[in-house]
């Protein structure tokens, strides 16, 4: 692969990509290298758009849409697309998180791409397994798998400023060969929470036995009978621990900090539906459709809609309780507080001082903790506060001088934070993201970032993590990238970029924001970069005030770097698309019987 990028005829095509399928087609050429001479009027229709060629990081949630709503947003046969992962199987998240207990917090009949309702959920919170069923059957369902290349890892993208493309390094998982391609454009979507790490703890890999991190499971370790002790008491920990509390003879977990284990979100619907209001127990609030409630779901779209709707609705209705001492805030917390004292029975005073936050519900991502304080309290549960000093080669020295031993050791620790891309990414002056962001953030809109044109991070620091539902920001934040794309293809533009000083102004904005929200009080989270006090990276607002703020692009907080002297070149010979096609209704879209939106292709 050359510097100077595609000859101006080629018709290379991306190597996971079928000839004739999807985004493959005639008629359509690459863009042509900026032309040397005088501007000349350009001999094609009005807006014609010029080959497009997408590389994606990341085959998840992020990559299927992204293929999904290029199908429906792109001419078909301008643009080509691959989804690169470096997994064997897509799915991202879902493919890779295996460990017991795995679930999504979020209602199950929400955690669907909008417009692809599932009536065939078994649970109202979903496992992980169903889950990546539900990816699977939409790959399928849509026609996604054709755009794939798997085990396939993205080492770096490299921007050519001068011809307009990414010189992308590609690494084979299973040869360790790397090798080249190239896009116009290319989207981040492997997610803030991909690349897992282990603990930084002394001694780590010193242990004898079993050890395993939550994101890569060992199915083949025999939990039964053992002693197992598990780091954290995130997210992740309060879904393992009650399964190894009744698969496993002891536990141990070890708790850094104190965490906030709530009633379930959008409940609302539930009870009135379909638990009609009964008492359930507090710590398994988990709910099983039963075939009529399926059914019903399947037979009445408009009532699954309408549960759908009010489930969203409750979600994003919660958002004051963000607001630090406000009327919500200070319900939510005493509701909190006394569901957990509950939840725990009688006694166990130290564990509840220790575990009952000090700083407001939210600060971190709450965890509903289906079973998780119940399991605490078992008599063949130990949990232990006590700082970590170094793991031993049969268990774990606490800072107190003590020595616990064990058989199996879980660190349920989280991931390196992907505020930055694991793979590099490198602008035309040779910087790479790490060294123009520094020690900070720089990403407008959770997507675009300055002087890296032609570059979309899905859903990432700045976007929406906090509070709910994902899919609806991914979804929006890949219609973005697509009429961004669109726009470049279809008036010629070689590159866009943010402009810094939109990005300073937005960022003015959040800090001023969030002076008085719950995430600045003193909790470490990722939400601050794993810091207790930093910038916050949470959209100044609830989910769906980020979807109303990323519907449509803001075209002017972008520069543009055009292929022809002339920024109406694109405007050609005064043709449009219909006088080449001869369609009549083409060539009088305005003539209408009644005042609607009418558009000329």
């Amino acid at each position: 692969m050359g510097d100077a990028g595609p000859p101006e005829s080629s018709q290379t095509e991306m190597p996971s990509v079928v000839a004739g399928m999807g985004g493959i087609g005639q008629g359509f050429a690459y863009p042509e290298a900026t032309p040397e001479g005088p501007y000349k009027v350009l001999q094609q229709y009005h807006s014609k758009p010029r080959k497009l060629r997408v590389a994606c990081v990341g085959a998840g949630a992020s990559g299927l849409c992204l293929a999904y709503k290029m199908e429906k947003m792109m001419v078909s046969g301008s643009w080509e697309l691959t989804l690169f992962d470096k997994n064997e199987q897509f799915g991202g998240t879902w493919y890779e998180n295996t460990y017991p207990g795995v679930a999504c917090d979020i209602p199950s009949h929400l955690y669907t791409f909008t417009f692809d309702p599932n009536p065939n959920w078994s649970h109202y919170f979903a496992y992980g397994g169903e889950i990546q069923k539900y990816f699977e059957d939409f790959a399928e369902r849509f026609g996604s798998k054709k755009y794939m290349k798997l085990n396939t890892k993205v080492m770096e993208c490299r921007w050519n400023k001068d011809a307009g493309i990414w010189h992308i390094t590609l690494k084979n998982m299973k040869t360790n060969e790397e090798w080249h391609d190239w896009a116009h454009c290319v989207v981040n979507g492997t997610g803030i929470l991909n690349n897992w790490k282990w603990p930084d703890i002394e001694g780590i890999h010193d242990f004898q036995g079993p050890l395993m991190h939550s994101a890569a499971w060992n199915h083949d370790v025999d939990l039964s009978g053992k002693t197992a002790a598990v780091i954290g008491n995130g997210s992740t920990a309060v879904q393992i621990v009650p399964q190894l509390q009744r698969m496993c003879k002891n536990v141990q977990n070890y708790m850094r900090s104190s965490t906030w284990i709530s009633p379930p979100f959008g409940a609302g619907a539930l009870a009135s539906d379909l638990t009609k209001g009964q008492d359930v127990d507090p710590g398994h609030r988990q709910y099983e459709f039963t075939e009529a409630d399926k059914r019903k779901f399947k037979e009445d779209p408009e009532y699954h809609l309408s549960f759908r709707k009010r489930i969203e609705a409750e979600i994003n209705g919660l958002f004051g309780m963000y607001r630090q001492g406000s009327e919500l805030s200070n319900q939510f917390r005493q509701i909190i507080t006394d569901e957990m004292i509950r939840r725990m029975g009688e006694g166990h005073e130290e564990l509840k001082k220790r575990i009952i936050p000090k700083w407001a519900p939210g600060c971190r991502r709450i965890s509903p903790g289906d079973g998780y304080l119940e399991a605490l309290v078992q008599p063949n549960v130990e949990n232990i506060f006590s700082g970590i000093k170094k793991v031993t080669k049969e268990g774990i020295l606490t800072e107190d001088g003590v020595e616990h031993k064990f058989d199996i050791l879980v660190c349920a620790t989280g991931f390196h934070v992907a505020f930055k891309p694991a793979f590099k990414v490198i602008n035309g002056e040779g910087k790479s993201v790490q060294e123009d962001w520094g020690e900070s953030v720089n990403l407008y809109m959770g997507v675009s970032a300055p002087r890296f044109p032609n570059y979309y991070t899905i859903v990432g620091p700045g976007a929406t993590w906090s509070n709910g539902t994902l899919l609806p920001s991914i979804e929006n934040t890949i219609e973005y990238s697509v009429k961004c794309m669109r726009k470049m293809q279809h008036e010629q533009i070689k590159a866009m970029a943010v402009q810094q000083a939109a990005l300073d102004d937005m960022y003015a904005h959040f800090d001023e924001f969030h002076k008085n929200t719950v995430w600045q009080e003193e909790c470490r989270s990722w939400f601050k970069d794993g810091k207790i006090k930093n910038r916050i990276y949470l959209w100044p607002g609830s989910t769906i005030h980020f979807l109303k703020s990323i519907k449509d692009p803001r075209w002017e907080d972008y520069d543009y770097d055009y292929r022809y002297k002339n920024r109406f070149a694109f405007l050609g010979n005064g043709d449009v698309k219909a006088t080449v096609t001869q369609d009549v209704d083409g060539l009088s879209r305005y003539v209408r019987a009644s005042d609607h939106e009418w558009t000329v292709d």
